[in-house]
């Protein structure tokens, strides 16, 4: 079993932060195909979503994904972020109090299909 990645502990503790201190949290997201999000809304290969309580209905964090609806003009939307596409979080009203991360970080690789092990018994003969 693999370990959880630190990123998922450190997007919610500073979500936790803001949302006690009144402020609002804003992800900044690398976006790719593992992204579930308004392809209009995107520049530069990134997009910044408000996951505040007012603008995230039903967030939630979840081992390797945050996933939230979200309104986007007149029409809601459901939002998945996987950890490894967050680049940054921070609060809006103070921005140099947020984290950006690497693009190396711990984010654990799914293992690829010839790289799984196999739970297959090896019988042998005992005398």
């Amino acid at each position: 079993m693999s370990r959880p990645s630190i990123k998922s502990y450190l997007v919610q503790a500073i979500w936790n932060w803001c949302t006690d201190v009144g402020l609002t949290p804003y992800i900044l997201v690398k976006v790719d195909d593992n992204c579930v999000v308004p392809k209009e809304f995107v520049e530069d290969g990134q997009i910044i979503f408000d996951i505040s309580t007012e603008a995230a209905y039903e967030l939630q964090f979840e081992e390797k994904a945050v996933h939230f609806q979200a309104r986007f003009g007149e029409k809601a939307m459901h939002c998945y972020v996987p950890y490894k596409n967050i680049a940054g979080m921070f609060p809006q009203e103070e921005p140099n109090k947020g984290m950006m991360f690497s693009p190396a970080s711990d984010e654990p690789d799914e293992p690829k299909e010839s790289e799984k092990k196999t739970n297959i018994p090896v019988f042998s003969r005992v005398k």
